[in-house]
């Protein structure tokens, strides 16, 4: 029985639902690497419901994204801090928080984490499409919890609709991005996403050269050149490198059994005026 089933046939059969205060949620969480923002059930559904560049589901949980007729309850966005941009472990770090004090009462969730974001009022979008959160910055990764239990005494913070104030009258991001991915009012994801995977910039790096160094396969290095995009590539096949065992799920890399990051271009998230996470830029 699928998670979905479960927690409506819940949803139906149960009329017990209690209270939890907001600052107990958020007792659970050391501020200095955590924000937590509170979603209504309505902000659930349009979360859900707004569109994705692309599906990621790295973990199990209720998929909230373009089921119109699933039930959507409120929750918590979770934001944590992380300078690593591969680095999803606020998953199961977060998960295992939230479980030991409320048990099966809340519910993993897939939604569009960065409407999420946006919708808690915990940060803003940017001219690179990214959302700036009030702690943390470009520094950050989001993921979000649903409770079977009403959420009370929350932060009422407003959603946040308007473009990143650091953004106003600044283009550095559109200004330095290697491709030109980053318009005035649009992203091209499709030559963002070949430059993370497949660039051949002298001093950015991208995750072919990352495993072409690493695997050391016996492919002449003028064929990975020509590897500009994912309809070209080879596969990438990952085992035993020259400094470690490397395993991948498609999206996340582990060396030795632990999740690294992978080095690929960060431009558009080091400009001056928006690198630094504002809490330790204070």
């Amino acid at each position: 029985m699928t998670l979905q089933i479960q927690l409506n046939i819940y949803l139906i059969t149960s009329w017990k639902v209690s209270k939890v205060e907001f600052s107990e949620i958020v007792s659970l969480f050391d501020p200095n690497i955590w924000d937590i923002g509170y979603l209504s059930s309505r902000q659930m559904d349009r979360a859900g419901n707004t569109p994705l560049k692309a599906k990621f589901h790295l973990h199990d949980g209720f998929d909230l994204t373009n089921h119109i007729h699933n039930t959507s309850l409120n929750g918590i966005v979770v934001i944590r801090y992380t300078d690593e941009a591969s680095n999803y472990n606020l998953y199961d770090e977060s998960f295992e928080i939230l479980k030991v004090k409320f048990g099966d009462r809340i519910i993993p969730t897939y939604s569009n984490f960065k409407e999420s974001a946006l919708l808690s009022g915990t940060g803003h979008r940017a001219k690179n499409s990214l959302v700036y959160n009030r702690k943390f910055g470009f520094q950050s990764k989001i993921c979000v919890f649903m409770f079977i239990d009403e959420i009370v005494n929350h932060e009422n913070l407003k959603p946040s609709k308007d473009l990143l104030d650091l953004c106003t009258e600044c283009n550095d991001c559109i200004k330095n991005c290697p491709v030109g991915a980053i318009q005035e009012d649009w992203i091209d994801a499709r030559k963002c996403d070949n430059f993370l995977g497949f660039g051949n910039h002298p001093t950015i790096s991208s995750l072919k050269w990352f495993w072409y160094e690493k695997m050391n396969p016996d492919i002449p290095k003028e064929v990975v050149e020509s590897w500009d995009c994912f309809e070209k590539a080879g596969k990438f096949e990952w085992g035993q490198g020259v400094d470690g065992y490397y395993e991948s799920d498609g999206i996340r890399l582990w060396k030795d059994r632990k999740e690294i990051g992978i080095p690929h271009c960060r431009e558009c998230v080091c400009q001056p005026k928006c690198s630094k996470a504002p809490i330790y830029n204070q």
